[in-house]
């Protein structure tokens, strides 16, 4: 008995994670199709960027990613009351800079 009710404890877990990375992956290909540059990115690096959105020196690692042949993004401290960072130039691979 022990031993039955074991194994379907654990198939129900089984088919309830499949249930929500299915639903993840549903999620994460949503965000894709709102911006595409998404698809250069990895799961784990999509979540990474999503869950830190608003935190924008913690998803810098990822600019490369997902815009190509940028190196970084020089952000401006806040000056609003949302307390956001601004880009204010964009770094190039080739060396160039170019303001906003």
């Amino acid at each position: 008995v022990c031993v039955c009710v074991c194994v379907c404890v654990c198939v129900c877990g089984v088919q309830e994670l499949e249930v929500c990375k299915k639903s993840l992956v549903d999620f994460l290909d949503g965000k894709r199709r709102l911006f595409p540059r998404f698809y250069f990115t990895s799961e784990a690096d999509l979540l990474d960027i999503l869950s830190n959105g608003s935190s924008p020196y913690k998803i810098m690692k990822h600019v490369e990613k997902v815009l190509l042949a940028t190196r970084s993004l020089d952000l401006r401290p806040p000056t609003n009351e949302e307390g956001r960072p601004t880009a204010v130039r964009v770094s190039e691979k080739a060396g160039r800079r170019t303001c906003f």
